[in-house]
């Protein structure tokens, strides 16, 4: 299977906007989101089902899990298990891989933080 991005669902969610290429209908095993933000995830959350996994394709920022926050910049790695709070901030692209494929059902909202 080949997704375009034109393909994508894009939407607008806590000051990021992402393409969602797949969702648990094409793979149960992975979906895959391209995300910008200038300012960050506007949003502590954790999942309690999916890991997240994100690649840095552009830009820098702070992430902070669980409450420790972590520099990042291009070609970082973000590894996030299941039930860890965390957020971002920063301007950055990248590519945001879960797994299973990310269900609304599991993801708990903790707070609205200022980016």
């Amino acid at each position: 299977m080949v997704i375009k991005k034109s393909q994508a669902f894009n939407i607008t969610k806590r000051d990021v906007n992402m393409w969602i290429y797949n969702g648990k209908a094409e793979c149960r095993h992975a979906a895959v989101v391209y995300q910008e933000t200038v300012k960050g995830h506007a949003e502590e959350f954790y999942h309690s089902k999916s890991a997240f996994i994100f690649y840095i394709i552009e830009g820098s920022g702070t992430w902070i899990i669980e409450g420790k926050e972590f520099p990042v910049e291009t070609t970082d790695v973000v590894i996030i298990p299941p039930r860890k709070k965390f957020y971002y901030k920063g301007n950055l692209k990248q590519i945001c891989i879960t797994t299973p494929s990310w269900e609304e059902r599991f993801e708990h909202h903790v707070r609205d933080v200022e980016l």
